[in-house]
């Protein structure tokens, strides 16, 4: 049994041979389904189609079951019509059990309990085709002959060898500017592994100034599957997408001017950005754990990049009670603090790193570090809570001493830090864990981004194995556990 995501559109049995036998599509569904509206679509976004095996029973709360069968469908068009405005014309592609105004009634007084039909949802879709793209192999090889593209070689398990990218069925890539311990590729080709799915997966090293030429080489290709996007490049994807003739970003991720890991269908790149909700039901869990609830909390973020963007906007959608953003650049801060503002007035404030030393005497109920500066390197044994300006024991005696504070005035504060190291653990959640206080690492986060990038990607071929999404979550929390040995 399988939750049909807002990113999949379900068959029923009684369409599947149309399903098959045509190239577009169009799907009716009750109500209005343009975003932002609930399970939602829209224009050009990518979706899978699938077929349902077993339909779901609201009433005894029993999901649908799915076949193996599945499609990628891009949206071409959708509208919002009147049921009594439907013309003739408006069934060319649509499937048997809802070729016509008649059926199409029928159909829904079949499935859809208690629903207004007055107002019905137009899709019409196209199944995406990869015959326009090409092989060129050489093209990428001279990308790392010529040091454009070059290998990490800090994360564990990293394919390093272009060959072996390229003679598999797909490859992905994940992009950053400059070689760290991720965990990204094992994991990756770990799970490809387990679904028996060719695709291999490696960490790279590009510079921005490079990026839009390998885009450019990178979409014409017919293995490239999509990849993982590093820190730095997060809003610069979203940017160079913009200028592409042929581009889709998620509507999220566009309203957190971010992605954080792309999709290419047919000839297009698509952007998604999976950052901020799952880390705040990270840290919504971890209330739970300590019988608390997140609304009316305090809440401090160490630095003020996109991510901490997204993630102060869904704070403030939880109603916690404050949200202080503290940067080295105070103009970074300060730019996501007045957008905050604007939603919610008198939520948010910013200040410069040692701004942390004035909140010593007031009730802080989280301290959240998203910077990933710290995660190696020479600084890999500094805590980010304190400046670094000085010798790494003064910069750890000086957390520890502040964290004691911070405790006085609550003793349930949590201590946050999504970094994810070979050690399990970072600098700062050392030091909170020597002073007994609560402590949320980057598993739960990163586990469920992760999840939600391959199923985006390259789920489809999952599914063509009968595997599920929910499997794919527990399998990545499982490898990235620090309670897994095979991380240490």
């Amino acid at each position: 049994m399988m939750y049909l995501d807002r990113n999949d559109i379900a068959f029923r049995e009684e369409e599947k041979n149309g399903f098959l036998e045509k190239d577009r599509i169009t799907v009716f569904r009750p109500g209005n389904r343009i975003y932002p509206q609930e399970r939602w679509y829209i224009t050009w976004e990518v979706v899978k189609a699938r077929i349902i095996d077993t339909p779901w029973n609201d009433e005894e709360n029993r999901p649908p079951i799915f076949s193996d069968t599945v499609a990628m469908v891009k949206i071409e068009t959708i509208n919002v019509l009147q049921e009594d405005n439907l013309k003739k014309e408006d069934f060319l592609n649509s499937l048997e059990p809802t070729d016509s105004k008649e059926k199409l009634r029928k159909n829904f007084k079949k499935i859809y309990k208690n629903k207004d039909f007055n107002i019905i949802t137009k899709i019409d879709m196209k199944k995406v085709d990869n015959n326009e793209l090409i092989d060129n192999s050489n093209e990428i090889r001279e990308l790392f002959t010529s040091w454009i593209i070059q290998f990490a070689m800090l994360p564990e398990g990293n394919i390093t060898n272009i060959e072996e990218i390229l003679q598999a069925g797909n490859f992905s890539f994940t992009f950053i500017n400059h070689d760290y311990a991720g965990m990204t590729p094992k994991m990756r080709n770990h799970i490809a592994s387990i679904y028996n799915v060719d695709i291999k997966n490696s960490m790279v090293i590009i510079q921005p100034e490079n990026f839009e030429k390998v885009l450019d080489i990178l979409q014409k290709n017919n293995k490239f599957i999509g990849g993982w996007l590093g820190v730095w490049f997060k809003d610069l994807w979203r940017k160079v997408l913009k200028q592409k003739e042929y581009w889709f970003i998620d509507p999220v991720a566009d309203e957190m001017q971010s992605i954080n890991f792309i999709a290419h269908f047919w000839t297009e790149i698509h952007g998604y950005n999976s950052d901020a909700s799952w880390y705040v039901e990270s840290l919504c869990d971890k209330f739970k754990e300590i019988w608390m609830e997140i609304q009316n909390k305090n809440i401090i973020i160490l630095w003020a990049g996109w991510t901490a963007r997204g993630i102060a906007l869904e704070l403030a959608n939880r109603w916690v009670n404050s949200v202080n953003i503290l940067n080295r650049t105070v103009e970074k801060a300060e730019h996501i603090s007045e957008r905050l503002n604007k939603a919610r007035e008198g939520i948010a404030t910013a200040g410069d790193e040692n701004k942390i030393f004035t909140f010593k005497d007031r009730k802080v109920d989280a301290i959240i570090n998203l910077s990933t500066k710290w995660a190696d390197g020479d600084l890999a044994l500094y805590s980010w809570l304190t400046p670094t300006e000085w010798w790494v024991e003064k910069n750890l005696h000086d957390t520890k001493e502040l964290l004691r504070e911070f405790k006085i005035n609550n003793p349930e504060i949590i201590i946050s830090d999504i970094n994810l190291t070979k050690t399990g653990s970072t600098p700062l959640l050392d030091e909170a864990r020597e002073v007994w206080l609560y402590t949320l690492d980057g598993v739960s986060m990163w586990g469920r981004q992760w999840g939600i990038a391959i199923w985006t990607v390259w789920g489809y071929k999952v599914i063509e194995q009968w595997w599920t999404k929910e499997q794919i979550n527990e399998h990545i929390l499982k490898l990235i556990s620090k309670k897994s040995q095979q991380w240490k």
